[in-house]
């Protein structure tokens, strides 16, 4: 008969071609926070200096932007800090990992209290929906008197807009500096191939260039890298895919609606 205990649930991140990070390299991200420093953070968790400095190296390649910044110094190592980037990694794996750990007790019967697990993956699930979704900083909200105009930077080089109503704005406290996640679907996004940029009545316009292709019976689904590690993801027809006949490698332009980005605060 098998012992009863507790029933885990297991997070991991990872992107293609990249080692996963779990539990153990937030601990140690969360050490270097604490210690200020590679080699104490290696020995609170019980971790040779190299085996700390390569699972940070795996840390960072998960991100378009280095989760801890630091040097080597030699076998006693040197001083290192968690970047923004870090710390919003740390308590964005910290929220999914109890969400997840809530469904475990649900669904093995541990925890009594009301609750559907199902509801909670959905939760979970919310936030992928879209293909696309940007973190972005408000540059400027222009009030109507309905609708009203949020400007965001994706990169210093690339602003997005998006049309939403002035509840909205009031209800997520939209303003200038504010972070926010810009989420698009990648069906309401239209490619043309090249760089120009030509006269449209979409707002949002992208350049970039393919990265992926992938081509089905009905649609065909293109990746941009649009610089800063960061790509965006159009599904079109397959009829159109070939009438643009974009390869890997080709520039071209992504374009969408302003009314077609939704905005999502923390």
């Amino acid at each position: 008969m098998m012992a009863e205990g507790k029933v885990e649930a297991l997070l991991a991140l990872k992107r293609e071609g990249r080692p996963s990070v779990g539990r153990d390299r937030i601990e140690l991200l969360e050490a270097v926070a604490a210690h200020g420093s590679i080699s104490k953070a290696a020995k609170a968790v019980g971790l040779s200096y190299k085996a700390a400095w390569d699972a940070l190296n795996a840390v960072n390649n998960l991100l378009p932007r280095p989760a801890v910044m630091g040097q080597t110094g030699g076998r006693q190592g040197g001083g290192a800090q968690v970047t923004e980037d870090g710390h919003t990694l740390i308590a964005s794996f910290r929220l999914l990992e109890k969400r997840l750990d809530k469904v475990a007790r649900l669904l093995t019967g541990d925890d009594l209290s009301d609750g559907d697990p199902f509801a909670l993956l959905w939760s979970l699930g919310m936030k992928t929906t879209a293909r696309n979704a940007f973190r972005c900083t408000v540059t400027e909200v222009r009030l109507g008197g309905v609708n009203a105009e949020v400007l965001m930077h994706l990169t210093p080089d690339c602003q997005l807009t998006a049309i939403v109503t002035g509840e909205s704005v009031s209800e997520l406290d939209i303003k200038p500096g504010r972070d926010v996640t810009a989420l698009i679907k990648s069906s309401f996004v239209m490619l043309i191939a090249g760089d120009q940029n030509p006269r449209l009545s979409a707002r949002n316009r992208i350049a970039g260039i393919v990265s992926h292709r992938e081509d089905g019976p009905v649609s065909s689904e293109f990746s941009l890298d649009i610089g800063g590690g960061k790509s965006i993801v159009a599904v079109i027809t397959r009829d159109a895919a070939e009438d643009l006949d974009l390869r890997v490698g080709d520039k071209a332009m992504a374009f969408f609606k302003s009314s077609h980005v939704i905005l999502a605060v923390d």
